[in-house]
């Protein structure tokens, strides 16, 4: 496949990036064609416990949802969270084909501690001035994505995360509060997941027919 081909190309570049930012620093190579088996080259692999073969995350299926790459070339110092409760400043490169079509993502994830890098560049520093055309993240921001290591995961750690700006157990969520939880999810681009429906059904505790409805409403 052409895809492949262009992105193995960037597979000695996550070795660049990794050698030089250090041990405390993950780099992904995403295949975004194939989300199940997302990650074709990883680095420091230990920070998160993520591997070859491991899938997309929740913030990709995202950006696949919402086509930020049409609009920009990158999303620069977001939040992340591994799922041992690691925390992380992240930065993800989207890599298009001759037609501008996104067929991967290059993430880099810095471990957030006052002992690494990413704390001891001056705000005014221009790290990113290559990177033109970048989204940059507000450090306000809660954490953004969820590194995890299988689709399920990344699943729950999306509902839960809609789930919790509600203050209230699943049990307790009205029928419009659910059907708004879905409709995030979709522009979340979850259900592109193989069992998704399923999950969220049985969390939101109602029925997959239910959560079909939700979805056919505009």
């Amino acid at each position: 496949m052409e895809y492949k081909k262009l992105l193995n190309r960037y597979i000695p570049l996550v070795d660049f990036i990794a050698d030089i930012i250090g041990p405390h620093c993950e780099v992904l190579l995403h295949d975004i064609v194939d989300v199940e088996n997302s990650v074709i080259a990883i680095r420091n692999g230990y920070i998160s416990g993520r591997y070859l073969g491991c899938p997309l995350t929740d913030l990709g299926f995202k950006l696949l949802e919402n086509k930020s790459h049409l609009h920009h070339n990158a999303l620069i110092n977001y939040r992340s969270r591994t799922d041992s409760g690691e925390k992380l400043i992240s930065s993800t490169y989207y890599i298009k084909d001759e037609k501008g079509e996104l067929i991967g993502m290059i993430c880099v994830n810095i471990l957030n501690s006052p002992d690494h890098l990413i704390n001891k560049i001056p705000r005014e520093f221009p790290v990113n001035a290559l990177l033109s055309n970048a989204v940059h993240a507000d450090d306000t921001e809660e954490v953004t994505e969820s590194l995890s290591t299988s689709l399920v995961n990344v699943v729950d750690d999306a509902v839960k995360k809609v789930i919790s700006k509600y203050n209230i157990s699943a049990e307790r969520l009205s029928g419009e509060e659910k059907s708004a939880i879905v409709q995030e999810l979709r522009e979340n681009g979850i259900f592109k997941i193989k069992g998704a429906i399923t999950k969220v059904a049985t969390t939101l505790k109602t029925s997959e027919s239910t959560i079909y409805r939700y979805l056919a409403m505009k």
